[in-house]
């Protein structure tokens, strides 16, 4: 079996509604055990009074009001011979001959259960989620207009799959010889909207080639899907950066990264990753990896190499507040889009502070336009909320915009390119490292620190400010004017 390689994860946010359902339901009841072996009987053959009372050992008093009980209910007649014998009624009680009677009920019930605006699958009563950290996905507006209608169609239709699925109250699943099916659907009530979040993960095979996407099982038609995902990939394409990575190479002083780079495909060779990797595994001070630095795996290789730093100064007891850590994001379109960023996030704050020592000091560079660039600094607003108590708008243009770092001063660096090769992967592939060498980390750590002090021109600095403070500035513009 082949091998694949995951190099990227994105979230992406489907619509979905959830509704208040109440329906009437029709399920099959098993008879009392006198009334049904009577008309089991009955079934195979019209009989006398005194033939079922001689079947059963009933006494005299005892077939009477068993008959007469059946008779009232309209299940026992007597035919033209004077037999006892089923009526319509009682005669849709059988599937087949010999088979048990079963009586249809109708009741009443009420479900709270979500559906996706695409496919109208049911996803149960969904956890709440918000709309950021992931790249939303748009349905037809006559999807959202009409959900209630479309909905109520999706559940009748669907009804046993969401039954099989213990989606439904227990009471229509507590005899597994059951079989309810929907009679009606009284109301389909819309009582709130969040999205469904799609984790897609983007593979290459052993040889550096995309691999086709997979399908998503909690969707009735995931081609669809495909299909939207498809079409918002193609809106946020780049051309390609190779000339702009190479330069940034360069000035990083990095001569092992481009060599994982075929140059006639511009895709990733994996075999040079391995060997890379057997490399550094002797220097102890760098080591490459693929993918997001926020994605788990890449997160924990981080966490293995910080822990000395830190663990040393928690055990010298040193409190340096004035000591930075800087994470600078790249204006890749794909940086962010996903959960894991919070993860990532949460730590990188909280891991500043022990319960009495200052670690560093943490500060998030989010790149934006200028300082009066409102759509970017209210995207990361929403994106990244409430994480924000540290971050800074940085002016875009750092390494040209391919580049994240992220760096503790005199102590580790990490570097990561976000390489946009359209003609091979749907999405930008981020190859990094970190790296502990002092000269290396001191190289990396000045051109981060030159282009945040540096500035585009006459009170233009690239660090805009807090990303809290312009947004402050601007809703007070906004009341002067």
């Amino acid at each position: 079996m082949d091998r694949t390689f995951k190099y990227h994860a994105v979230d992406f946010l489907l619509p979905a509604q959830r509704f208040n359902i109440h329906f009437s339901y029709v399920s099959q009841r098993g008879l009392p055990f006198v009334r049904e072996f009577v008309l089991r009987l009955v079934h195979l053959s019209p009989m006398t009074k005194s033939q079922i009372s001689v079947f059963f050992g009933f006494s005299r008093r005892e077939i009477d009001e068993a008959v007469a009980d059946l008779v009232t209910r309209e299940e026992l007649m007597l035919n033209e011979t004077g037999r006892l014998a089923l009526t319509e009624k009682s005669i849709g009680y059988f599937s087949d001959l010999g088979e048990a009677p079963k009586l249809a009920l109708l009741q009443d019930s009420w479900a709270r259960l979500c559906f996706d605006l695409a496919t109208l699958s049911c996803h149960g009563n969904l956890r709440s989620d918000k709309w950021k950290s992931g790249i939303s996905l748009p349905v037809a507006t006559e999807s959202i207009a009409k959900s209630e209608s479309l909905v109520e169609k999706a559940f009748q239709h669907q009804f046993h799959e969401i039954l099989n699925k213990n989606l439904l109250s227990k009471s229509l699943t507590q005899d597994e010889k059951d079989n309810p099916t929907v009679y009606t659907v009284n109301t389909v009530n819309k009582i709130g909207q969040m999205p469904l979040r799609l984790t897609v993960n983007f593979n290459v095979d052993e040889q550096g080639r995309s691999v086709e996407r997979e399908d998503f099982e909690i969707l009735n038609d995931s081609d669809y899907v495909q299909q939207l995902i498809t079409i918002e990939l193609d809106r946020l394409a780049r051309p390609n950066n190779m000339i702009e990575i190479a330069k940034a190479m360069m000035q990083i002083n990095d001569d092992f990264t481009i060599k994982l780079i075929e140059s006639k495909t511009h895709s990733i060779n994996l075999n040079f990753l391995e060997d890379l990797h057997k490399i550094e595994e002797n220097s102890a001070k760098r080591i490459t990896f693929i993918g997001p630095l926020y994605s788990e795996e890449n997160w924990a290789l981080l966490q293995k190499h910080l822990a000395p730093a830190l663990n040393s100064r928690i055990k010298n007891g040193i409190n340096d507040d004035q000591r930075s850590f800087i994470w600078l994001a790249s204006s890749d379109p794909y940086w962010s889009k996903s959960n894991r960023l919070h993860v990532a996030l949460s730590d990188f704050y909280n891991k500043a502070k022990t319960k009495d020592k200052t670690l560093y000091s943490p500060t998030l560079y989010l790149p934006i336009e200028n300082s009066e660039d409102q759509r970017a600094i209210k995207q990361w607003k929403n994106e990244l909320d409430p994480d924000l108590e540290n971050a800074h708008g940085i002016r875009e243009g750092f390494l040209g915009g391919n580049v994240e770092v992220l760096a503790l001063e005199r102590e580790l660096a990490v570097v990561v390119y976000h390489m946009s090769f359209p003609e091979s992967y749907p999405v930008t592939m981020p190859v990094g490292f970190i790296c502990t060498d002092s000269k290396a980390v001191n190289l990396i750590e000045t051109l981060v620190r030159k282009y945040i002090q540096g500035s585009a021109g006459h009170e233009k600095p690239n660090d805009c400010g807090p990303i809290k403070k312009l947004l402050h500035n601007q809703k007070e513009k906004l009341l002067i004017s």
